[in-house]
């Protein structure tokens, strides 16, 4: 960026919020993206709802290109007034080690590549081919009448030794054959699982279309509304068809646009349900009085109403080898995107990550999801844990007391090594305080905006 760009203070940028004069801020850059709504691949509405605002978030949320990085420098118009990029964001933009799930994912594709096995395996095997061919020809010519005087009377004891050596090495070499192929796709043998979990769910071969659109919004009616606690809701949506799954990557997200006080209101949120959870969608969701969204629009929802529905969003993409353990920070309804990585890992036989979850509550009664963490915790111990930390128990409660701190998380998460990963997702108090512990304890200091290779993930 020119240092003689002009700097715009962030309230002038407030003002551009209409339909037709549209500014916003993406990374400390201001952009006029008035002449760009009908052109906007996501269509005019998704930057109708970020107007006049800092929309870093929603932009790496969908996950742009690098055109259409490209693209938006024909719109920036200033900087925004007093902004300095950090070390960290700067240091985003640089390229970070893949996470083993990818790099296993590539090391499969150099599939035209042999292994030093294989390589040998298969030099026996045309040596004892080349071999025993010669020794089989010998015999059809010393055996016939026209050249009978080469056939021997004698030492049929090691021709039979000659026999068996041919036909061990054959079965060898077949073998190693086999097991260089075999490697090739497995990778190594420490992917063998050393025992398997129990199976809880049975995939199908083919899964049906997923219902989310990521540029379209897409209604749903709720056939579901249960009070968890005084002021959470667990809602329930109907899929289209029965056996349609919700289309939503483990870790990811999903944007509700709501009316509220007769203007267009969206929100993002984690469900509770996953792909596994044919025909319906779920939510754990607390109300706010305040709240734009929740207060003037969710709270007062009723079985039958419809709502319109977006996604998938969200830079988590959780798979099998992201890392070796993760430690999870979450406080409230922070609680969703974590159980569905959680339940993820707990129901899948091959994935052997261990997971340590902090999850902060204010009494018993705000304990979200309580009972099937702990029914996960006690189901698969060697995946998962959790400890429950109140900051206003009753006198019966035995668990932990107080709030998540320094201390507890050097105590019970796992340490930062390069293979280790924090999740943290909460109140805003609960997570300005872990971005400044964390890095005294030695993890990386977490970025403006989160990236799947961050050791440190923020929701």
């Amino acid at each position: 960026m020119s240092h003689d760009i002009k700097e715009i203070a962030q309230e002038e940028v407030k003002k551009h919020n209409k339909k037709d004069d549209i500014w916003i801020i993406v990374h400390g850059r201001v952009y006029d993206v008035t002449k760009y709504l009908e052109d906007h691949p996501g269509g005019a509405q998704s930057l109708h709802e970020v107007a006049g605002q800092d929309a870093t978030a929603a932009f790496e949320d969908v996950g742009h290109s690098t055109d259409a990085r490209e693209t938006m420098g024909q719109y920036i118009i200033g900087k925004l007034e007093g902004y300095q990029e950090d070390e960290d964001e700067a240091a985003q933009q640089k390229p970070k080690e893949l996470p083993l799930l990818v790099r296993i994912a590539q090391a499969h594709d150099q599939s035209s590549k042999s292994s030093s096995t294989e390589k040998l395996a298969r030099s026996l095997l045309k040596g004892i081919v080349g071999g025993g061919g010669a020794f089989l020809a010998y015999e059809l010519v010393a055996r016939s009448p026209i050249v009978g005087w080469l056939h021997h009377q004698h030492g049929g004891f090691w021709k039979g030794i000659l026999l068996a050596f041919i036909a061990t090495f054959s079965a060898s070499a077949t073998l190693l054959l086999w097991i260089g192929r075999h490697f090739k796709q497995q990778h190594t043998i420490s992917d063998w699982p050393t025992h398997y979990k129990t199976r809880t769910i049975a995939k199908p071969a083919t899964e049906p279309a997923g219902f989310l659109k990521s540029q379209d919004y897409q209604t749903l009616p709720l056939v579901k509304k249960e009070k968890l606690s005084k002021n959470t809701y667990r809602f329930v949506f109907k899929l289209p068809k029965d056996d349609m799954v919700l289309g939503l990557p483990i870790g990811q997200h999903l944007s509700i646009r709501g009316q509220a006080n007769g203007k267009p209101v969206s929100r993002s949120y984690t469900p509770v349900s996953n792909n596994h959870d044919k025909g319906e969608l779920k939510l754990v969701i607390k109300m706010y009085p305040d709240g734009q969204l929740t207060g003037g629009y969710l709270e007062d929802l009723e079985v039958g109403d419809e709502v319109e529905f977006r996604g998938p969003k969200g830079a988590m993409k959780y798979g099998r080898g992201l890392a070796n353990e993760i430690g999870m920070i979450a406080g409230g309804t922070g609680i969703t995107p974590m159980y569905q990585i959680i339940r993820a890992i707990c129901e899948n036989p091959r994935d052997k990550t261990k997971v340590t979850l902090l999850y902060g509550s204010v009494s018993e009664e705000d304990m979200l999801l309580r009972k099937e963490l702990d029914e996960f915790a006690e189901k698969y111990p060697d995946n998962f844990r959790v400890i429950h930390v109140l900051s206003r128990p009753s006198e019966e409660w035995k668990g932990a007391k107080g709030y998540i701190d320094k201390d507890l998380v050097q105590k019970e998460l796992p340490g930062p090594q390069k293979k280790n990963k924090i999740l943290l997702c909460g109140p805003p108090p609960l997570v300005n305080s872990m971005k400044e512990a964390l890095p005294e304890l030695g993890y990386e200091k977490p970025g403006s905006v989160s990236r799947l290779t961050d050791q440190v993930f923020c929701f």
